[in-house]
């Protein structure tokens, strides 16, 4: 049981990680239900993660997760790096 919530819970990490580096560029163009739920697919994943290694006792992880989940997700919303120049 433990093995199967590790594994899978790995796959939607790199999942997240994923939509993130794919809809980076994008993500502005986006209806606002797609960009809703890019950013809550997100959000409940690091949020879950997070809570889960606070519940752990591991105070120091969880506050890096949660502010690295933050950045991710400041990264996202307002793209910084790479912005297209428009004519």
């Amino acid at each position: 049981m433990v093995f199967g919530h590790i594994l899978f819970g790995t796959i939607a990490v790199i999942g997240v990680l994923l939509l993130e580096v794919g809809f980076y560029r994008e993500f502005n163009r986006l209806n606002m239900i797609q960009k809703l739920g890019i950013f809550l697919t997100i959000f409940g994943l690091v949020a879950t993660t997070a809570l889960g290694i606070f519940l752990t006792g591991n105070v120091l992880a969880g506050i890096v997760v949660a502010v690295l989940g933050v950045a991710l997700l400041g990264i996202l919303v307002r793209p910084v790096f790479g912005t297209e120049k428009t004519k």
